[in-house]
């Protein structure tokens, strides 16, 4: 029973609906044959397929209980943590170390300006998040403790990517989403990557940009590709991806020429601003527990390639691969 009555604006009658719906585009729909349910129901475009007397939405219930618990897409914005990162309350411990330790003025003012209370001090519910007892950064206690908790893995001992002789499908922003990736993984793609995240849009929440970072149980070796222009955002953002996310890398995005993104000094401009450049790899670095790529172009001004000079140091910093777009 609809409670607007004759004022509501939708159809209540499913015959109703279906006689004013336009053709179906074919007699099987794929969602039902691969899952054993179509979640569009009346509304699919294949509905015959799956639509029994009274216009019920069938289920195949033997080939839908294969699929029950399993997670094919990862990676999601969970409503709890989108609304500690809108309220500021997630503790960001690692990221926090490391900037300490940088020149006054390195990080982003207004990064700083948000992470601080209105008399500068540190918001207390972070504080006390991310400390012990005696001070000490906090350790999970949920399941058993290990010394993998305790004990900050080696640079030689994190996770290796070993990516020799696979093909590699390069991220591509507005073109490399979940259902190309999903193609070329099926035409023979071994590694994958997510389109070009901004790490500020992430470290707000938004659903738009953390859709980027969804991943099919299908990409076996998958990693994400961020985008900044400061080491405060960049670090505290591989430290919220590391423990919130499932991936194999993470790329850094200094090849990007947009405007909107180079005249805020990320992307390629992130090759003339070497003191910048530094501080992110190795900000990044040290938060995350997965191997840190970077990828770069020859050069920002034509006919003056730089990155033959740069690819030495960018390996001194922590990076575990460097690739070179080659314009």
């Amino acid at each position: 029973q609809c409670h607007f009555g004759p004022r509501c604006r939708f159809l209540h009658d499913v015959s109703q609906y279906l006689a004013a719906k336009p053709a179906d585009l074919g007699q099987r729909c794929v969602l039902f044959d691969t899952f054993g349910r179509c979640p569009y129901g009346v509304t699919c475009r294949f509905g015959q397929a799956h639509l029994g007397d009274g216009h019920q939405n069938l289920v195949n219930a033997p080939l839908a209980q294969q699929w029950e618990g399993k997670l094919l897409v990862r990676n999601g914005l969970s409503k709890e943590l989108q609304q500690q990162l809108r309220k500021r309350r997630f503790s960001f411990h690692k990221a926090e170390e490391f900037l300490r330790g940088l020149p006054e003025g390195a990080a982003n003012p207004e990064v700083l300006q948000s992470s601080q209370g209105a008399e500068g001090a540190p918001r207390p519910e972070v504080l006390q998040s991310s400390q012990g007892a005696e001070g000490a950064p906090s350790i999970p206690t949920l399941g058993p403790l290990t010394d993998e908790d305790i004990t900050k893995l080696r640079p030689c001992e994190k996770k290796k990517l070993e990516i020799r002789g696979k093909l590699y499908l390069a991220p591509l922003t507005t073109c490399g989403n979940l259902p190309f990736r999903r193609i070329c993984k099926a035409f023979g793609a071994d590694v994958t990557c997510g389109e070009m995240a901004v790490c500020t849009n992430l470290l707000q929440g938004q659903s738009s940009e953390w859709a980027l970072l969804k991943r099919h149980h299908t990409e076996d070796i998958f990693g994400v590709q961020l985008e900044g222009a400061f080491p405060d955002t960049m670090t505290k953002c591989a430290e919220l991806l590391n423990r919130t996310i499932d991936v194999d890398f993470v790329d850094i995005n200094v090849g990007c020429p947009i405007d909107l993104v180079y005249k805020k000094g990320g992307g390629c401009a992130l090759m003339t601003r070497s003191n910048k450049f530094e501080q992110i790899v190795r900000g990044m670095n040290s938060v995350l527990d997965v191997p840190l790529t970077v990828k770069i172009r020859t050069g920002v001004q034509e006919k003056v390639n730089v990155a033959h000079k740069i690819i030495p140091r960018i390996r001194e910093w922590g990076a575990s691969m460097v690739t070179v777009r080659g314009q």
